[in-house]
C-alpha cells in the first residue's frame, strides 16, 4: 500500500508540473498567439493615448492596446491575455474618444491626432508570429480629416 501511495503522489506532482508548463506555453491556453508590443510615434514624437488595434486578415478576434506617455503599447487579446493571433493583420491607430456627459464626472471628447490614412483599414499591416515581438509604427503627419472627393471639372449642375 505504501508504494501505491508514493506512486500516486509522484503522478500528482507530474500532472501539476505538466499543467503549469502548459499554462506557461502559448500565452495561457491560447496556442496561436504571439506577444506584441511596440512604440507609436507621430512625426518622430511619442504618441500618447492612442488605441492600436490589430484585426486578423482571416477570421478571428482583434487585439488592442493603448499607448502610454512614451508611445509604448502592449496588445491584449482577451481580458488578462496578452498577444494577438498569429498571421496577417490590418492595423488601425486612433486617439479619438467620444464625450460622455452622463459620466460622473463628465468626460470630454478627445480629438483625433492621427492622420486619416492610418485610421482606415488596410493602410497599415503587420504580421504577428508566435513568440514575443516588437512592432513599431513611425507615423508621418498628414490630414486628420478624410479627404473630400474632388468635383468633376467641366460639368454643370
Amino acid at each position: 500500500m505504501k508504494s501505491n501511495h508514493i506512486v500516486s503522489r509522484s503522478r500528482l506532482v507530474a500532472l501539476v508540473a505538466l499543467a503549469w508548463i502548459a499554462s506557461c506555453v502559448g500565452c495561457g491556453g491560447y496556442p496561436n498567439l504571439g506577444r506584441v508590443s511596440g512604440k507609436v510615434t507621430l512625426g518622430g514624437q511619442p504618441l500618447a493615448d492612442a488605441v492600436v488595434t490589430f484585426s486578423p486578415a482571416a477570421s478571428g478576434s482583434p487585439s488592442s492596446g493603448k499607448t502610454d506617455s512614451s508611445g509604448s503599447y502592449v496588445l491584449l487579446y482577451a481580458r488578462g491575455v496578452r498577444g494577438a493571433e498569429a498571421g496577417e493583420h490590418s492595423v488601425t491607430i486612433s486617439t479619438f474618444s467620444a464625450a460622455n456627459p452622463d459620466a460622473d464626472p463628465p468626460v470630454a471628447e478627445v480629438p483625433e491626432k492621427v492622420p486619416f490614412k492610418y485610421r482606415k483599414p488596410g493602410e497599415l499591416k503587420a504580421t504577428v508570429k508566435k513568440g514575443s515581438q516588437t512592432i513599431d509604427f513611425p507615423l508621418e503627419p498628414g490630414p486628420i480629416e478624410e479627404p473630400k472627393p474632388e468635383k468633376a471639372k467641366g460639368k454643370k449642375k
